[in-house]
């Protein structure tokens, strides 16, 4: 008797319901994206060199790499689980991943674009000193408190993305058809 009435309040509720799901398949996909960025900073530490490609702030190889591997990651984990257990779309596979894709490169640019500044200014509102990029001679208390307020950014930006990416999830490239 409770397992239908179960049933047929989360048919009447199905857009809250899919909200639940995209929530906790983003926090899944939030902690792979910040392990990973972690770990991958880490194996990357010693990858000074710079790189300036636009739209990204010059910055070294490491970091930069860590950045790309980490956001990806998240985006691919997102996109399965949602498309096959949020939304459970059965639209077309192709056109949704294109869709997807051009999504997550314009997220990824907009992310770049104000994911350091926010970075920075967190870091000088919480008492850091800036002048630049955290050099190698930096207390390790500056670079642990960099590294922070780089990961409350993250925090920050995907919060937006997590509103914008569930509406274009469900209206346009994980409908269910039929």
């Amino acid at each position: 008797m409770t397992k239908s009435k179960l049933r047929v309040y989360f048919e009447q509720h199905k857009s809250q319901l899919q909200v639940f799901w995209f929530l906790m398949f983003g926090l899944m996909a939030l902690i792979v994206q910040l392990g990973s960025r972690i770990v991958c900073d880490i194996a990357f530490q010693g990858m000074k060199s710079t790189v300036s490609i636009w739209p990204f702030p010059t910055q070294t190889l490491g970091s930069f790499l860590a950045f790309l591997i980490s956001n990806t990651l998240a985006k691919v984990i997102s996109y399965i689980t949602n498309r096959k257990k949020t939304f459970q779309a059965n639209n077309n596979l192709c056109l949704s991943v294109v869709i997807y894709i051009i999504l997550v490169v314009a997220l990824i640019i907009i992310e770049t674009i104000i994911g350091t500044p926010i970075q920075n200014g967190l870091y000088v509102l919480l008492g850091g000193e800036f002048s630049g990029m955290i050099q190698a001679t930096a207390s390790a208390r500056s670079a642990v408190l960099y590294q922070a307020c780089g990961v409350a950014s993250q925090l920050i930006y995907g919060i937006g993305d997590s509103v914008i990416v569930f509406f274009m999830d469900k209206y346009l490239i994980m409908k269910k058809t039929g």
